[in-house]
């Protein structure tokens, strides 16, 4: 079984790292760009999907995954570009721009550690439910606006992660157990009735994937 549907290939791609990512602060719907090291990251990534066929990127309206997308456009011979505004991040709300050492030793951060799934972030911001009900149908479009061609993803940690945990039947209760980098990359093959996972998080460098 696949958790949406449609049939193709599918890379997603989490953004290229930012200052507030090295800073451990909440960007959530902050227009932060990417910092010179997550621009090295993306454009090591380049030679790694040359040859791949992908005829198009669809990404997250966001600056961080706008700006990986379009570097990454350029370097590919200028394939074309989508917003989908279904893949942009979590709506954090009143935890934007805070840093996660602070956020923990919150009771409400320990209300959404008990349950993800359901638990809004404080301020109007979203839960993981709501997440997956808005990524699961971006794809679907995704996947039927691609034309049989494989299509390169760019989205955020979170939105990404629920996605794959559902393609690996894992429930979103143990979402933080998959690992996704700045700059990593996952692919996925979907047949209309069955999704196969064929890597995930891999980025150029092995070391800082183990660190």
């Amino acid at each position: 079984m696949q958790p949406f549907a449609g049939r193709g290939r599918l890379f997603l791609l989490r953004h290229g790292e930012t200052e507030w990512n090295r800073a451990r602060r909440v960007m959530g719907r902050t227009a932060v760009p990417l910092s010179d090291a997550g621009r090295e990251q993306v454009r090591l990534l380049t030679p790694h999907l040359e040859g791949l066929g992908i005829g198009a990127i669809w990404t997250s309206p966001l600056a961080r995954a706008r700006e990986t997308a379009e570097i990454l456009a350029a370097a590919l011979g200028g394939l074309p570009v989508h917003d989908e505004e279904g893949l942009t991040e979590v709506h954090y709300a009143a935890w934007e721009g805070r840093h996660f050492h602070e956020l923990v030793r919150e009771p409400e951060f320990e209300l959404l550690r008990n349950d993800p799934v359901r638990t809004a972030i404080p301020g109007g911001g979203e839960s993981l439910e709501h997440v997956r009900d808005r990524v699961f149908p971006a794809l679907e479009r995704v996947l039927a606006a691609s034309g049989g061609k494989p299509a390169l993803v760019v989205s955020h940690g979170d939105p990404l992660r629920v996605v794959l945990a559902a393609c690996l039947a894992l429930d979103l209760l143990h979402l933080r157990r998959l690992r996704l980098d700045n700059g990593a990359l996952s692919a996925l093959e979907l047949t209309g009735d069955w999704v196969e996972v064929k890597f995930v998080n891999m980025r150029p460098d092995l070391a800082a994937m183990i660190g």
